[in-house]
């Protein structure tokens, strides 16, 4: 990447980073998440999904000796849905409104920390001022810019599961209105003159560029509500259109991504890392992978932290 990394002798300080982390399940390992960050250089912020109906904060809270964790408004939030949009601005709002954090770490509650908090403040401290954001390829592809072009009015009831009739009756109303609006030329774009980019949507921003987001809370729910995965484009575009554009992170090699997290698109949608995997996550220069599963395999989860703790 940009800067040599290494593992310091002696704690290494500098300025705060924000862990903003969005959970739905597996609270046992969230636990284990929220530990792998407890250092008194980071404060975590923390949503639960509302489908997930927990309840027992006490229990992430312990073992907690450093971090100051903050709970955040529930949101049911859908798959593809604006509900995960939403979800985002409001972990970048409570944070930015708390303090003024060198970083923000958008991490899933699904995500396994690969490096100490000395190895990651370092790096960070020594590339202050880039933003760690993902793109997918130089020009949008037009069956992305389709996720926006449209209205999908039931994407946020319906989500994933179309397990009963009237939830698969919205699906099928949803399907029904975008071949109307083809045939009508719909174009929710027409008058946006912004370029358009989309990528992942786990990130690592600086607090100018987090709050110059929140800032623009009225145009992203005028442009992405109703949209298809914009969570995927909002923060892209938001970052492409901006004079935060020329601090993005460009990284030496082009396999490795410019967000600092390893994810593997090539086995899965995407792939879950198992202990066989030890050798890749310890290697990478990656700072955070997914995603991990303690029901697929745990032993990976075990053998990282033990790794970390050397």
């Amino acid at each position: 990447m940009i800067v040599k990394q290494f593992r310091g002798q002696e704690d290494y300080y500098m300025g705060k980073h924000a862990y903003l982390i969005m959970a739905h399940g597996n609270f046992e390992y969230l636990k284990k998440l929220i530990e792998s960050v407890d250092d008194p250089r980071n404060d975590v912020f923390v949503h639960i999904d509302k489908k997930a109906n927990f309840t027992n904060f006490d229990m992430l809270k312990k073992d907690i000796h450093f971090s100051s964790i903050h709970y955040i408004k529930q949101r049911n939030v859908k798959w593809a849905g604006f509900s995960g949009i939403l979800c985002e601005i409001d972990l970048l709002k409570a944070a930015t409104e708390k303090a003024r954090y060198d970083y923000y770490h958008l991490i899933s509650g699904s995500d396994l920390v690969l490096k100490t908090q000395n190895e990651i403040h370092q790096f960070f401290d020594q590339n202050k001022g880039k933003e760690f954001v993902a793109f997918d390829d130089q020009e949008i592809d037009d069956i992305y810019l389709e996720r926006v072009k449209y209205y999908y009015l039931f994407q946020d009831v319906y989500g994933r599961n179309r397990k009963n009739f009237f939830l698969l009756g919205l699906y099928l109303v949803d399907k029904i209105l975008l071949t109307i609006q083809k045939i009508l030329k719909v174009n929710r774009l027409k008058k946006v003159n912004l370029e358009f980019q989309k990528g992942t949507n786990w990130f690592s921003i600086t607090h100018d560029f987090a709050v110059y987001v929140t800032q623009q809370e009225r145009w992203i729910n005028k442009t992405f509500k109703y949209s298809l995965s914009g969570d995927e484009l909002f923060l892209q575009t938001i970052l492409i259109n901006s004079r935060f554009k020329e601090n993005l992170c460009q990284p030496k090699n082009l396999k490795e991504n410019p967000n600092m997290r390893l994810i593997d698109w090539s086995r899965g949608k995407p792939y879950t890392w198992r202990k066989e995997d030890y050798n890749i996550l310890i290697n990478s220069n990656m700072f955070y992978a997914r995603k991990i599963d303690p029901y697929i395999d745990n032993d990976i989860i075990t053998m990282i932290i033990k790794n970390l703790e050397k």
